[in-house]
């Protein structure tokens, strides 16, 4: 896999991405917005689950309002991943944290959809309660959670061998 990698970053595509000075910083740093957009706006609407924000708001009104900057986002963090991966194929594509973060946004995104589909299905009640059920919120806490452990993961890929030692491929030796 790794020598599949590595002749993969070889191509010239990635190979200009990695040698410009500019293209890999500005992805991460677009990356990074769009992560904190997300963030926020999950962030939001599970404040306004837990009865803490936007009382003024239906649970429905909030996350018609935040739905489409997280889909926004995610789409900006998928494309500005994928050059990222173009660009350093070996060190993103090796690293436990990187596969550990796309687990995490995989289970993050269906409790997402999930949820929305809840919304959706069931406006009157959510028009009505202020507050989320328990199970509702204890869900919410566990996405938020998600969420932190996947920008954590993302920024542990630079460090990989440091983080996971033996478990990391990238570990030399």
């Amino acid at each position: 896999m790794m020598q599949a990698l590595s002749e993969f970053g070889q191509n010239p595509v990635s190979l200009a991405m990695a040698s410009s000075s500019w293209v890999v910083p500005a992805m991460q740093s677009i990356h990074i917005m769009a992560i904190a957009v997300v963030f926020f706006s999950i962030l939001v609407v599970a404040m306004r689950l837990f009865g803490l924000a936007w009382a003024g708001q239906s649970v429905r009104q909030t996350t018609d309002r935040f739905a489409p900057w997280i889909a926004g986002s995610l789409v900006v963090l998928a494309g500005t991943g994928v050059v990222l991966i173009f660009a350093e194929p070996v060190r993103e594509l090796m690293a436990v944290s990187f596969w550990l973060k796309m687990a995490l946004l995989l289970v993050a995104i269906l409790i997402s959809l999930r949820f929305m589909r809840a919304v959706k299905r069931s406006p009157v009640y959510w028009e009505e309660h202020g507050q989320a059920d328990a199970s509702t919120r204890s869900l919410t806490a566990v996405t938020v959670g998600i969420w932190i452990a996947i920008i954590f993961l993302g920024r542990f890929i630079a460090y990989d061998p440091l983080i996971w030692g033996r478990l990391s491929p990238l570990t030399v030796g």
